[in-house]
């Protein structure tokens, strides 16, 4: 029995050191909600939202998000609160990156264009 539990500790002593590799990136995208970008990139589309329907979403609780246009992803936005004022914007972002739990933490941003409402869905492809 002491050496199952040696195992199970050995284990669990290995698995707290395990940490998910994060990395500095500079990317593009936009910042959205959860809701609305992960609609779109369901239909393999890594665009802007409509900022007006996000900022409604994340003042009611929803989680922020930044779209990738590198990774062709959607990350959470960790510890950001300005991300309901750069929502409209296609902006470039310094950031740290954890790539397996899809979050991001934003260090800096930079607006790089004014971006209009993107209210189109993607359309849905016919099964043959």
């Amino acid at each position: 029995m002491s050496r199952g539990l040696t195992i199970v500790f050995g284990f669990l002593a290995l698995a707290g050191t395990l940490k998910s590799e994060t990395k500095n990136i500079t990317w593009t995208g936009w910042f959205s909600d959860a809701q609305c970008a992960n609609a779109r990139a369901a239909g393999g589309i890594f665009t802007a939202t409509n900022p007006d329907c996000a900022k409604k979403c994340i003042e009611k609780g929803g989680a922020a998000v930044f779209i990738s246009e590198q990774a062709k992803a959607i990350f959470t936005v960790k510890d950001y609160p300005s991300v309901v004022d750069q929502l409209g914007f296609h902006v470039e972002v310094t950031a740290i990156v954890d790539e397996d739990a899809k979050t991001i933490s934003v260090k800096d941003v930079k607006h790089l264009s004014r971006v209009g409402l993107a209210c189109a869905r993607p359309k849905k492809t016919s099964l043959k």
